[in-house]
């Protein structure tokens, strides 16, 4: 349990680094994200003033950042080995990094990039093959539900007012379809639109990234769905 958590921790701690990287390198290609994603940044030094100051005070909130990633992911993982069993660790820990990272990206840039999004699609048929957890079968038709669903309401919302409903946000729940099944899937849509809708009433904002509800939401069916 303790190398869980521990994996859960170094996964929380780098996932404010990653996100606040594609602010400057989307959209690209994945060749080109990958390689931003490894490169070194070069701080300004202190006799710039203001820039210093700002680079400091940047990194000083990602690090606070960090460590709130890093427990919540440190407790998820302790959370799936214990409930969902360790012979599906991996896997969940897969899926909890994953769907982190487009939280944390949609919340900064309003984005859910297809570097983390189409993966997560496949890696759900591999979870759906490998494990007995849920069916292949089960795994496409969530896929399939899910992306004809949104596509479907992207197109009746249309005749009303324009969709806010963005390619990202039908590629996730594509991918989030293939790790659930439809079923499971109806779930996360009916919690995420809950919690948009209590977040959005909270700002007095009806616009706002969708990613986090849907990420929070998926996780939380994700245990109940698996739980053994």
């Amino acid at each position: 349990m303790i190398d869980v958590i521990i994996v859960g921790f170094f996964c929380g701690v780098i996932i404010p680094v990653v996100a606040s990287r594609f602010g400057k390198i989307l959209p690209a290609d994945p060749g080109m994200v990958l390689a931003h994603l490894w490169h070194k940044p070069h701080p300004p030094k202190r006799q710039e003033g203001c820039r210093y100051a700002l680079w400091r005070y940047k990194w000083r909130k990602m690090f606070l950042f960090s460590i709130a990633w890093a427990v919540v992911m440190a407790g998820l993982f302790a959370m799936a080995s214990r409930l969902i069993g360790e012979d599906y660790i991996i896997w969940m820990g897969i899926f909890l990094a994953v769907v982190g990272l487009l939280i944390a990206v949609d919340q900064q840039y309003f984005l859910l990039p297809d570097f983390f999004t189409i993966p997560l699609l496949f890696l759900g048929f591999g979870f759906s093959v490998i494990t007995n957890l849920i069916t292949p079968l089960d795994s496409f038709i969530g896929a399939l539900f899910g992306y004809i669903l949104c596509t479907v309401s992207v197109f009746v919302m249309n005749f009303f007012r324009k969709a806010e409903f963005g390619a990202g946000d039908v590629k996730m729940v594509t991918a989030l379809g293939a790790w659930l099944g439809y079923a499971s899937l109806n779930m996360t849509l009916l919690l995420s639109f809950l919690f948009f809708s209590i977040w959005s009433l909270k700002r007095k904002k009806t616009m706002g990234a969708f990613g986090p509800s849907l990420g929070i939401a998926s996780i939380i069916v994700l245990f109940v769905t698996y739980s053994k």
